[in-house]
């Protein structure tokens, strides 16, 4: 927040003295022997990260308390450092304010735009004067993150056609890529329809030639259509782990560290739906009873599940620093973390997430070749592995909330996306199990919409056993409101409204 009177001054100060040290927001410099040198690193760091406030005139050790210093010349310097030390010139908000009974300088530092990051200290030049703010400290950036800032900067990023010299186009799989030409042939007009196998691979960049004229996969055509693509990047795969304990690194009740652990292999497509299995067999799937009888209610709708693996290996970093990096799934016993290298690209911020027509694909080529890959849900439905409309993130939220579950929380940095999923409360059902009224309303339901049913239907449908059918069966024959229909000890016998 930043600092623009007195009263804001006295309560960020408390904040702190309460803390016992500042905030990532606020950076305090005593300034005693007049202005500190560091001052363009602090603003070159917070115009990098979220912005933050600088403080010259207290002193930390000691208890927060204002010093004496010469506030018109620290002004000065720093209006200097602002608009002359730094690349490019940041303009930052510099006033005096008083804080017991002394002046202070305070000057605000907005955060750069993302066409104009990452601002550096001139003298020293990009690669070794960049910084950026960690912690309550001024940090330099590494060369991975100074790239990313660029890629972001001119908004164009082609890391995902990039080509894998080592492999062939026999290493693509025979099956996704039939499919593949097919989808795309029959969703594309004009030119696309009359291309032979090879120009509409190259076209869309699933192949590119190399120096020697060689037509080999790109790392999208090797991810989106490949046999087995961690032949050549092992770290481009998904990790799942399945904890004891809230935290990371806690061992649970028997010592153990994982209750299950996965590394996923294969193109996208297998990696999304090896991934959702994953989960599933890790979650609990509660039931309750409404309606025809029992419905499934995992912890995690794993529709929401789809989408974000999905949108995590979509749009994930695939530049070479990042391709040691796995896409990571953590399931703890409260909530589940899918993160993947790479923030979010471009001006897409995240308070834009899900907003129509907020969307910034890093990935370009790759995303538009698996908008047209095929694909075998995990409930065995076809379809495709997205749809490259910008619906995956209003995807997950609606998911979530027909689950009447709290919307995802997103969090973005340099180096990663990471989505976060909080465990579903238990119903009322669940929590209070079956109850005889409401297994016969919904026996009754079942019949109404079937017609007539078995007792190993109805049984199946409730996840109950045949024995304890037969106890409802009995009861509501006994009222008259069902009959049977077959012998006592017939096995086709069955049952329908009275």
């Amino acid at each position: 927040m930043a600092i623009v009177s007195n009263n804001d001054l006295a309560a960020a100060v408390e904040r702190m003295r309460m803390a016992g040290t500042d905030f990532a927001e606020y950076e305090l410099k005593s300034a005693e022997g007049g202005a500190p040198k560091s001052i363009p690193d602090t603003i070159s760091a917070f115009a990098n990260t979220n912005g933050g406030t600088v403080i010259f005139g207290i002193r930390e050790r000691g208890g927060f308390h204002a010093v004496d210093i010469d506030a018109k010349a620290v002004q000065a310097y720093c209006a200097q450092a602002a608009r002359e030390l730094v690349e490019p010139p940041q303009a930052i908000d510099i006033s005096i304010l008083q804080f017991e009974g002394k002046p202070v300088v305070v000057a605000n530092v907005p955060e750069a735009s993302a066409a104009a990051k990452p601002c550096y200290i001139r003298k020293i030049g990009r690669v070794h004067g960049s910084y950026i703010r960690t912690g309550d400290g001024d940090h330099k950036m590494s060369p991975y993150e100074i790239d990313r800032f660029i890629e972001n900067q001119h908004r164009v990023a082609r890391n995902d056609i990039s080509i894998v010299s080592e492999a062939t186009v026999s290493d693509l799989d025979a099956d996704l890529l039939s499919g593949w030409l097919s989808r795309v042939r029959e969703t594309s007009f004009g030119r696309a329809q009359a291309m032979g196998d090879d120009d509409l691979m190259a076209n869309r960049r699933v192949i590119a030639a190399d120096a020697e004229g060689i037509m080999r996969p790109t790392i999208s055509g090797l991810l989106a259509l490949g046999k087995y693509p961690q032949a050549f990047f092992p770290r481009l795969n998904v990790v799942f782990t399945s904890y004891p304990t809230p935290r990371k690194g806690d061992t649970g009740s028997r010592g153990e560290r994982f209750i299950d652990s996965v590394t996923i292999d294969g193109p996208i497509p297998s990696m999304v739906t090896d991934s959702i299995r994953a989960v599933s067999r890790n979650i609990r799937h509660g039931a309750i009873v409404k309606g025809a009888l029992r419905e499934d209610v995992p912890d995690y709708p794993l529709a929401a599940i789809r989408e974000a693996v999905a949108n995590a290996l979509m749009h994930r970093d695939y530049s070479i620093d990042a391709c040691g990096t796995p896409v990571s799934i953590d399931l703890y016993p409260d909530r589940l973390e899918i993160t993947n290298p790479g923030g979010l690209f471009g001006s897409l911020t995240i308070d834009r997430l899900g907003e129509r027509g907020a969307t910034a694909s890093r990935n370009q080529f790759l995303s538009r070749i698996l908008e047209d890959v095929p694909y075998t849900d995990y409930d065995g439905r076809v379809g495709r592995v997205v749809e490259n409309r910008g619906s995956g993130y209003p995807t997950i939220n609606r998911e979530l909330e027909e689950a009447l579950m709290p919307a995802p929380i997103a969090q973005s940095t340099l180096n990663q996306f990471e989505l976060v999923l909080r465990h579903r409360r238990m119903t009322e059902q669940e929590g209070g199990g079956y109850s005889k009224s409401n297994v016969e309303e919904a026996i009754l339901s079942f019949l109404s919409e079937k017609g007539s049913a078995s007792s190993a239907e109805l049984a199946h449908a409730s996840g109950m056993t045949q024995k304890t059918i037969r106890r409802y069966l009995a009861s509501l024959m006994d009222e008259g409101v069902i009959e049977a229909i077959g012998t006592m000890n017939s096995p086709k016998r069955r049952y329908r409204l009275s």
